[in-house]
């Protein structure tokens, strides 16, 4: 249980004095000299019961205060996760993709889509969109909660879509462009190349820029052989200085990855950081309490002040 208005919870401690005061007010005395023969006789039990007034208006003052806070029980079975993450997948699917060989057997196309495949199916409160990119890019999937379509196209995806060439700037702004109109709090996209941009085309500084005044974070990932980064950035195939440049102007992050492995352990990176941005579950549904309480508040209240003034008053009708 938990209350909307916690708050409202200090006018308790308002509402003590008051009814400390009036509990301990003497009450009026009149001294009556043909009745002082009475002063040690026992009271009744009208006179006990009206001593208990009180204790009904300090019931009746609690009563409307944590009523007034809205005390609620949420409903386990109407969790729903926090608002979702929109991403939107850019993928290099140049011929080096294809001819170059990920892991023993298989390219790294092949291994790029296997990975991509269970980040998608791992996602299931995400739109995610697809954009390919070679000399110039393709959105092939807009923003989409069909988990099953998408994996499909990714399943499908070649190096044959475009004219080769590596255009890295177009990847990302048509990324964005998927993204510019979305509403979501985390807004990103993951770009994933295996070479350098060499394009006549938006430059991939142009690209931060827009990414940046549109608040969406770049995350980059550099798929290298295993002998091309000795000192924690590979030389060969692609540059990446460039693509930590792109990622921490837009407040992200850059990756490399020389298995499939440790693709799949930067996806399940990115996954985490963006998670924690949007936070945990949340209660879709609530029982109000408040009301049922401010009613029992209520009513406590008018039977003391009506018991007060009538069966359990000072004086005789």
């Amino acid at each position: 249980m938990n209350f909307a208005e916690p708050w409202l919870l200090l006018l308790a401690l308002l509402a003590a004095p008051l009814v400390l005061a009036r509990w301990r007010r003497p009450a009026p005395v009149i001294a009556v000299p043909f009745a002082l023969g009475l002063a040690g006789a026992p009271a009744t039990w009208r006179v006990h019961a009206r001593r208990l007034l009180p204790v009904l208006r300090v019931l009746a003052i609690l009563l409307l205060v944590v009523g007034l806070a809205r005390p609620r029980l949420g409903e386990a079975e109407a969790l729903v996760p926090a608002e979702g993450v929109d991403i939107a997948l850019a993928v290099d699917v140049s011929s080096s993709m294809s001819s170059s060989a990920f892991t023993q057997g298989f390219s790294r196309l092949d291994s790029v889509k296997d990975v991509i495949r269970d980040f998608v199916a791992s996602r299931d409160n995400d739109r995610i969109g697809l954009v390919v990119f070679q000399q110039e890019a393709l959105p092939l999937v807009p923003l989409t909660l069909d988990h099953e379509a998408l994996d499909a196209i990714i399943a499908d995806l070649g190096s044959d879509l475009l004219p080769n060439g590596t255009g890295i700037g177009v990847g990302i702004a048509s990324a964005l462009t998927m993204l510019e109109e979305s509403s979501a709090s985390s807004r990103i996209v993951i770009l994933l190349t295996d070479g350098r941009h060499n394009v006549d085309s938006i430059s991939p500084e142009e690209a931060a820029e827009i990414a940046a005044a549109l608040r969406i974070r770049v995350y980059t990932i550099g798929v290298v052989e295993g002998d091309e980064r000795p000192s924690g950035f590979s030389t060969t195939t692609i540059d990446a200085e460039r693509l930590t440049a792109i990622a921490e102007h837009t407040g992200a992050r850059y990756f490399e990855a020389s298995t499939p492995e440790d693709l799949a352990q930067v996806y399940d990176e990115i996954a985490s950081l963006e998670t924690s941005r949007v936070g945990g579950e949340s209660f879709a549904r609530h029982t109000e309490l408040g009301l049922w309480l401010v009613a029992a508040g209520a009513l406590l209240l008018l039977g003391e002040v009506g018991l007060g003034r009538t069966w359990l008053r000072r004086t005789p009708a």
